[in-house]
């Protein structure tokens, strides 16, 4: 069946249940928390694609997602406690367990658990994430990622949770780089990121890859490697010079994937994850240094990226002792906020440094396209081998 009108970018901005996106979107696996941020016996409740959910760990340390309300009164289920690997309910004690089944109902005396099934989500727990899949019938294979499967540290950073459309971190492109965070090149002696960026990009089998280069010969482009990926629909691979504090005059690379999932209409929720090639006692140094800085940082962050958008300070006047990765993601946050919903937009004029935005544009309305109309979606193929060498650290 022809669509009778042919879809717009700004038809991509919805993500709930029915919707174009949101329809495409739950043929994947996606994030939907951190794993440390879930301990043992503990619930929580989420909102993923628009919808709500339960995510838990059972006693066990096992991961679960399961529906946002129990099927008795629609009381919520995070409220309730964890027994075994099943999940009872505060309000009257009906229990369900990880399939979703009612096993319980201590209130009633002729129980009917048989006929009461809550939904369940298949779910997996992989680098430093819990992951779901959120979509109708099987879900595909699980998607795992060969460059960050190899020895070294692994480190999931704390979730952002960030009040625009996923397209405004979607679109972001190489040449907002020396623009966006010049400031935090400037205060941290790396003028390699003002060089002005262009890429190159080709569609792959997995989604697609560039070539990055600077605009003239006013310098190269130490910070970052010549390569980066993008795995359809949402998942952005590259190196990078690591920047955690004592480690960044080093010649350390880290390999940083960036899932971008949608909250909702208007929030998104970013989890970044990075392979560092350290081992032993390095690696507990750098994952010290790593991690104790940003779980530090990482609660008052957008307060300054708040105070920024509102004029109240300029970026320029970030304090110094903010990190740099800190100040890289304040940075992000205040220009992909400041864009607003891609429906309230003035019109884009877009040009040679946008090839990235308009492959990947390109690409989202031709698979929806072809979802809404019955036709063959792309089969892809993600990669099995590492896609980068692994840079041994001076």
């Amino acid at each position: 069946m022809t669509l009778a009108n042919p879809l717009r970018f700004a038809d991509l901005e919805q993500v709930g249940p029915g919707t174009p996106s949101g329809t495409y979107l739950r043929r994947f696996w996606h994030p939907v928390l951190r794993a440390r941020d879930l301990v043992p016996g503990q619930a929580k409740p989420i909102e993923i694609l628009a919808e709500k959910f339960t995510v838990y760990r059972s006693d066990t340390g096992v991961p679960h997602v399961v529906a946002f309300r129990c099927a008795h009164r629609g009381a919520q289920l995070s409220l309730g406690w964890i027994e075994g690997d099943a999940l009872r309910c505060r309000y009257h004690g009906w229990k369900f367990d990880r399939s979703g089944q009612c096993v319980e109902q201590p209130t009633e005396d002729k129980p009917f658990c048989q006929r009461v099934k809550i939904p369940s989500y298949p779910t997996r727990e992989y680098l430093g994430l819990i992951f779901a899949y959120l979509g109708e019938g099987a879900p595909p294979p699980f998607t795992r990622y060969p460059d960050l499967d190899r020895p070294g540290v692994i480190i999931a950073d704390p979730t952002e949770i960030v009040p625009c459309n996923f397209w405004n971190r979607l679109d972001n492109d190489i040449a907002h780089i020396p623009w966006v965070h010049r400031a935090t090149a400037l205060r941290k002696g790396r003028h390699d990121y003002i060089v002005p960026r262009r890429e190159i990009v080709e569609e792959t089998p997995y989604g697609w890859s560039n070539t990055r280069m600077p605009v003239s010969n006013s310098g190269g482009m130490r910070d970052l490697s010549p390569k980066a990926h993008f795995f359809m629909p949402n998942v952005y691979q590259f190196q990078h010079r690591t920047r955690a504090n004592g480690f960044e005059m080093r010649n350390l690379w880290d390999t940083k994937i960036m899932w971008t999932v949608p909250v909702n209409d208007t929030t998104l929720a970013a989890f970044d994850v990075t392979h560092t090639p350290l081992e032993g006692a390095e690696a507990r140094a750098y994952e010290a240094s790593r991690s104790g800085d940003q779980e530090a940082e990482s609660e008052n962050r957008w307060d300054i990226g708040e105070k920024i958008l509102a004029g109240e300070m300029t970026i320029e006047e970030i304090p110094d002792d903010i990190t740099a990765y800190t100040s890289f993601a304040i940075e992000d946050y205040v220009t992909q906020v400041g864009q607003g919903p891609i429906e309230g937009r003035t019109r884009e004029h877009l040009g040679q440094t946008d090839a990235k935005v308009i492959l990947l544009r390109r690409m989202w309305l031709r698979e929806i396209t072809a979802m809404l109309e019955g036709t063959a979606l792309t089969d892809w193929q993600f990669p099995v081998e590492p896609l980068y060498e692994i840079l041994a650290p001076a």
